[in-house]
């Protein structure tokens, strides 16, 4: 063999070495931002933080046209956790189905698809985009053999997704972000009943005695004023000893449903004992906190309940008000402002029913600590 020849031969294989290890540094690279991505998927506490990563940031992450999402969602689980979530556009980019019907005819193995999509597989994956999808990876969401939804990741590129390449490392994302999902929904869910009120669906007192802290916090850095209602549904007991527990409870449920429609989302509403009500009302002054009420009350007169045996009546409420600005008692803890707050409100209730029911009262944040003056002598 001539110098030439293997002078030849050596610079070959030193190209080849240079290309194995570029691709071994590319791989690793990859799989690096791969554990990465994992790792955030994980640490996801909220669906709507958990969405935000897979449609919004996978993406720019990956350099993809498009990224969609069905999820099979038959009972509202992850629909109910998402009131206020806006998906990114384009439109479609989140979808909810109740039934798999759509998910097994994309996926009838249960196999993931990489390639160039069929036109009728490209509506069904991406029923709009804002750029041509030449090549795709549709990965299907599993859990205990369960199909519970599609990730769809586009490219305009036609050599992104090809059926020559194995995609292990796609198909473990895949694994990652079904048990993320999962996850997700469960703790949020788990968390939602530990503070609602099972029978009225608002905020039970537990969760309101931690609300109120962290309103009165916020009110405090912002300088806004926090109001507080007490609502006392008038002769409650009346009700129920004259058309027995059932009916009351209807009206109970009623009223909680009748709260939750009339108040703004920002608003904290919640069940804080037998037939009373409390609701936070951040960033709402004096004028407006009483007009709030007398509107409640107004409302809550004209509503029609029915017994069990479709007998009709109506109830009226008893509506106590409180406010305090919490930025002006810089020297008391929250908790004590809270406790102030709830026990002025609490007067004024008591103040209203003692003055006749079916009418407003408010009561003054008082404006000093008495527990502090006692404790400074």
């Amino acid at each position: 063999m001539t110098d030439s020849s293997i002078e030849k031969e050596n610079q070959e294989l030193k190209r080849t070495l240079r290309l194995v290890v570029s691709k071994a540094e590319r791989n690793e690279s990859v799989l690096n931002s791969f554990f990465q991505v994992e790792l955030r998927l994980l640490s996801c506490a909220r669906l709507s933080e958990l969405l935000d990563l897979i449609l919004i940031e996978f993406k720019e992450l990956f350099r993809l046209s498009n990224v969609n999402l069905i999820l099979f969602d038959p009972e509202h689980a992850a629909r109910s956790l998402l009131d206020d979530y806006i998906p990114p556009r384009p439109g479609n980019t989140l979808r909810f189905v109740q039934s798999q019907r759509l998910l097994k005819s994309i996926y009838p193995n249960q196999k993931m698809i990489i390639g160039a999509p069929s036109a009728s597989l490209k509506s069904e994956a991406f029923p709009v985009t804002e750029h041509p999808i030449e090549s795709c990876a549709l990965l299907p969401l599993i859990r205990q053999n369960c199909l519970i939804g599609s990730l769809h990741l586009g490219s305009n590129d036609a050599t992104r997704y090809t059926e020559h390449v194995r995609y292990d490392y796609i198909q473990h994302l895949a694994s990652v972000v079904s048990v993320c999902i999962e996850n997700c929904i469960n703790q949020e869910n788990l968390h939602r009943l530990s503070s609602i009120d099972m029978l009225t669906k608002v905020h039970n007192r537990r969760s309101f005695d931690q609300e109120i802290v962290r309103e009165l916090s916020r009110a405090s850095r912002s300088e806004h004023p926090l109001a507080c209602l007490f609502i006392d549904l008038d002769h409650f007991k009346t009700v129920n000893d004259t058309y027995g527990h059932q009916t009351g409870d209807r009206v109970l449920r009623t009223v909680g449903l009748f709260l939750n429609k009339q108040l703004r989302k920002t608003d904290i509403i919640a069940r804080y004992g037998g037939e009373e009500f409390a609701i936070l009302l951040p960033n709402c002054d004096q004028n407006r906190a009483l007009e709030i009420a007398d509107t409640l009350r107004l409302k809550l007169s004209r509503l029609i309940f029915r017994d069990e045996d479709s007998t009709p009546f109506r109830m009226t409420t008893s509506i106590g008000v409180s406010l305090c600005e919490p930025g002006k008692y810089s020297t008391l803890k929250l908790d004590n402002i809270a406790y102030q707050l709830i026990q002025s409100a609490d007067k004024a209730v008591y103040e209203a029913k003692r003055s006749g029911r079916n009418q407003i009262s408010f009561t003054p944040f008082p404006t000093t600590d008495k527990k502090q003056e006692s404790e400074h002598g």
